[in-house]
């Protein structure tokens, strides 16, 4: 019984652990592949979406900074209401606030400005938010290898959960069977079959009902956790294109450590996260350092004004914001001088440079450990799959030649309860192998960000 007991609480476990929370929304009714329900979560996860939603974010923070290579152009106008004045700086000057002697007065000023020189500031300020924005779609990758690892594991668990659920309901039609011919000894009072042998059959038979019941609520949570994980709602048909666990290959082919390190530097999105991040803070210090230096520009001017309630002057030499009309072209230069904001900047820059490298450190010596630990599963699961498979069939052998002894009446009770736990043992150990060779297979690919 114990056996049994072990059985039911590492079968639990291993159902327990597809339940995790994701976002998505898809319907799709035909058969679909582990790739394609990969492909659809991917295409409508929240966590994806948001992750993509920044990078448009910072995409058009570039596209913020880019525009300062571009021409800008200023325009402000506007009209009031002007009482007459008459005379100027030869002649009395007379004010005239009667009713019919207010007119309208409008101003209209433009200037059209392009810099043309910024010693270095903004061409590193544009390297840094191209940086950022390299860092932002690393994110993205990150989020679409989460949520490839997600379903993942909720597709396998609940194909262990499939593929257990028919031989739990094999051994209680043996069971039911030998609990028939037990009883039959029983009532023919041949010795052969105790009460107490009878309870342990009852006990027996309750308890591989009641792991079935395990089992088929685990079929039912696993595939609910994998049509959240996809978007689906739960009362949406999801056919899968398998019912059963896929066997791994005999021969494991894995590259070793380093090869899988040199692979996860190239492609794990962490790391990419961590490079560009390195060359967004030094272009971004750059580009702050030299935020004292001015900025060259050209710029074009134009103003105009008309008053008809006012006497134009036309001597240039004397000043007429009310009828003037005049343009020009300059090249100049603006200088904003702000140590002590500079300085805190600068700080800051600092401080997210010692984030990133801290992150750097973890990863340095993380990645290698995730590596290692999911490649060593892959290969210990592998193997076991291979021992249980062995085992297996030793223990099928056991079930039938204990049956087979206890139906003529050379055999015990105890050895046909013993058969039956060792059957369900071994096909947890065989199909629970394969569970974790597929989790460990889909963790070390996470691990190298393939």
């Amino acid at each position: 019984m114990k056996l049994i007991i072990l059985l039911a609480g590492v079968f639990v476990s291993g159902l327990a652990n597809a339940v995790a929370e994701t976002r998505a929304a898809v319907n799709n009714e035909q058969p679909l592949t582990l790739k394609q329900c990969i492909d659809i979560a991917i295409n409508q996860s929240a966590s994806v979406d948001e992750a993509d939603a920044k990078v448009d974010e910072f995409r058009a923070r570039l596209l913020e900074v880019q525009s300062n290579y571009y021409p800008k152009l200023s325009i402000m106008g506007y009209i009031a209401p002007m009482f007459t004045v008459t005379g100027d700086a030869n002649a009395p000057v007379k004010y005239d606030f009667s009713p019919g002697a207010w007119g309208p007065y409008t101003h209209l000023e433009a200037m059209l400005a392009m810099p043309i020189y910024t010693f270095g500031q903004l061409e590193a300020g544009e390297r840094a938010a191209k940086e950022r924005l390299n860092v932002e779609k690393a994110k993205l990758r990150e989020a679409q290898n989460h949520v490839k690892l997600e379903v993942t594991k909720f597709y396998y668990t609940y194909l262990y959960a499939s593929t257990m659920l028919p031989h739990l309901k094999q051994a209680e039609t043996m069971g039911e069977e030998v609990y028939a011919k037990a009883q039959e000894f029983y009532d023919q009072a041949s010795g052969k079959v105790t009460k107490v042998d009878l309870m342990k059959l009852k006990y027996a038979d309750a308890e591989i009902k009641k792991y079935i019941l395990v089992a088929e609520e685990g079929i039912e949570l696993s595939l609910s956790a994998l049509k959240h994980t996809m978007g689906l709602e739960n009362v949406t048909a999801l056919k899968l294109d398998r019912s059963s666990m896929p066997k791994p290959s005999r021969k494991l082919k894995l590259d070793d450590e380093p090869a899988l390190i040199e692979s996860a530097i190239e492609n794990r999105p962490e790391w990419a996260q961590i490079r560009h991040g390195l060359k967004a803070i030094a272009s971004l210090r750059e580009s702050q350092r030299k935020a004292s230096k001015p900025i060259i520009f050209v710029a074009g001017t134009f103003e105009s004004n008309w008053a008809p309630t006012r006497q134009d002057t036309p001597n240039p030499y004397q000043y007429d914001p009310y009828n003037s009309l005049y343009g020009g072209v300059a090249v100049g230069f603006k200088l904003d001088l702000n140590w002590k904001l500079n300085k805190a900047k600068l700080a800051s820059i600092e401080a997210t440079q010692r984030e990133v490298n801290a992150l750097k450190k973890l990863a340095t010596t993380g990645i290698p450990l995730q590596i290692k630990k999911s490649r060593s599963e892959v290969v210990r699961f592998h193997q076991q799959v291979k021992l249980s498979k062995s085992a297996r069939k030793a223990a099928n052998k056991w079930v039938v030649f204990s049956g087979a002894a206890y139906a003529s009446g050379t055999g015990e009770v105890k050895d046909v309860l013993e058969g039956i736990v060792a059957s369900l043992s071994a096909k947890r150990d065989y199909y629970e192998g394969m569970l974790k060779f597929h989790i460990a297979k889909a963790e070390l690919d996470y691990a190298t960000g393939i």
